[in-house]
């Protein structure tokens, strides 16, 4: 019997990362109406700035070269104004390159990833505003 016990707490510890990131910048919106070259450098100035936030806190999450992941996206606003968060997911797809790009996820594509639902919350100030993305290694 204490075997079993054993076997649930196992499966019962997941392995888990919470990153705080900066938001995705208006011009990354499916809603901006941008040419494509300057939305290309705002797109990869916010995958390296990702990057680099992985890379400052990655703790002891090492390298990922495989596994699946369950990837959930909370984005911190300040104001009460109402968002579409189709569109915060959309903008965020830099942001998820740039998670890959630190190994912190080995791949973005349907046989590594599953999305949780992003979700809104509100804070009390701009400082505060921020994308909290929690990965967690799910099984295959």
């Amino acid at each position: 019997m204490p075997a079993a016990i054993d076997e649930q707490t196992a499966k019962a510890r997941t392995i888990k990362l919470t990153l705080t990131l900066p938001l995705p910048p208006r011009e990354l919106s499916p809603n901006a109406r941008l040419h494509h070259f300057p939305k290309a450098e705002v797109t990869k100035e916010y995958r390296r700035r990702v990057y680099i936030q992985c890379m400052i806190q990655r703790g002891e999450w090492g390298r990922r070269e495989t596994g699946r992941y369950l990837v959930t996206e909370t984005y911190r606003f300040a104001d009460r104004r109402k968002r579409d968060v189709r569109n915060l997911f959309a903008a965020f797809k830099a942001g998820e390159d740039g998670l890959v790009d630190a190994g912190i996820l080995p791949g973005d594509d349907d046989s590594v990833l599953e999305h949780g639902a992003p979700k809104i919350q509100r804070v009390s100030g701009k400082k505060d505003e921020c994308v909290v993305v929690e990965i967690e290694e799910i099984e295959t």
